[in-house]
């Protein structure tokens, strides 16, 4: 979860005017009642290409592969200015395994966005990172690493570059399968996507209490691969069939539909599940978009951010050539909601689950983080 409070820094571009507002659309009377709350709006559309500044090149030397992005300020870094920070995953297998030769370790850099020629800080975590995100709370990073086995989580001091590692409890990992992946942070409490599950009598997602005096990771289930949601189209309650739990994000207060709900994106299944007030405690409300990109394929999406002001910036990571790239959004209103797959950027209709291509080329887009611009908090 991104601390949106954060302001931007400025990028070399000319801001377009916001040329785009949200319109309600009439509900039909025979809408399910479980979209009453939703604002059934069609999103005006801004630019479909948006204006693009490149922040960081190419990976640091020894390093590929980045994945999630985060965003961070740390005293004595950067004169304490927020940081993007990503994680290479060099190459190491999915349990944890380096490739012939080759790394142990994942590096974990930030980069600042007025000068990302070269890291500030580089962090080596063992084991392939593949959950990053920021506990503004506790200036720290927690990272989770091995998403199919040998998982484990990582609290990461940025400022003195303390890796403190936690094994999980109970383990996720069933008959050789499970492990973590994306991971949530809000208001303190941490959510970790359960990754390659064994079979639906798994959690899909988490709730992680840490134990610090046992370096011990407590795992609840917040539900599971195959607990009971919502069609957020048709309306019809079924038990999901999660086989592929990937991305995780919590929905912010702009989003016009499943505000403040933790979105958990099964990837291989083209489908994002919301849940309604999760914790650990209690089985929350579920909510299935099933989603669509008019090729007939499904859609595998693998990164998520929503716009929070109408002016901002879209940092996106591309895997393949080690990049971070900042999109001027201006254009598009507060509540759009950005997509990352193997077929590129889009927008996603939480309406509908259609996603939209935008024009800008990306080979691999994995983490995405929205930054409203100074000026425009609170704008849509």
């Amino acid at each position: 979860m991104e601390d949106d409070s954060l302001t931007t820094q400025s990028i070399a571009w000319r801001r377009f005017a916001v040329i785009g507002t949200l319109s309600v659309a009439a509900v039909a009377a025979a809408l399910p009642t479980t979209r009453a709350n939703a604002h059934d709006a069609a999103a005006a559309a801004g630019p479909s290409t948006l204006p693009a500044a490149t922040v960081v090149s190419g990976p640091p030397t020894g390093s590929k592969g980045p994945d999630d992005l985060t965003r961070l300020a740390v005293d004595g870094l950067a004169g304490g200015r927020p940081l993007l920070w990503t994680a290479f995953q060099n190459g190491i297998g999915p349990d944890g395994t380096p490739a012939t030769g080759g790394p142990m370790t994942s590096t974990v850099a930030g980069y600042d966005p007025r000068n990302g020629s070269s890291p500030v800080r580089t962090i080596a975590v063992t084991g392939k990172v593949d959950g990053l995100t920021a506990d503004p709370r506790t200036h720290r990073l927690i990272a989770t690493v091995n998403e199919d086995s040998n998982s484990g989580l990582a609290v990461v001091d940025p400022a003195t570059g303390t890796v403190t590692a936690y094994q999980y409890s109970p383990s996720p990992e069933v008959s050789g399968n499970g492990g973590s992946d994306s991971v949530a942070v809000r208001n303190g409490e941490i959510f970790v996507v359960h990754s390659n599950p064994n079979d639906t009598t798994q959690a899909a997602e988490y709730a992680v209490t840490l134990d610090g005096a046992t370096a011990t990771a407590q795992l609840t289930p917040v539900f599971l691969c195959g607990s009971t949601a919502t069609d957020a189209v048709t309306g019809v309650s079924a038990p999901l069939a999660m086989a592929d739990p990937d991305t995780s994000a919590f929905m912010p207060g702009s989003a016009p539909r499943f505000a403040g709900q933790l979105a958990t994106v099964g990837q291989a299944d083209g489908q994002i599940v919301f849940a309604a007030k999760p914790d650990g405690k209690a089985a929350p409300k579920l909510t299935v978009l099933n989603l669509s990109d008019g090729t007939g394929a499904t859609p595998q999406v693998d990164g998520l951010a929503t716009a929070t002001a109408g002016r901002g910036t879209l940092y996106v990571v591309d895997n393949k050539p080690g990049t971070i790239t900042a999109l001027d959004t201006s254009g598009w209103p507060a509540g759009t909601v950005f997509v990352g797959s193997p077929n590129g950027l889009g927008t996603l209709d939480l309406s509908t689950g259609a996603i939209t291509p935008l024009g800008n080329s990306f080979t691999a887009p994995k983490g995405l983080v929205f930054v409203p611009a100074p000026s425009s908090e609170g704008d849509g």
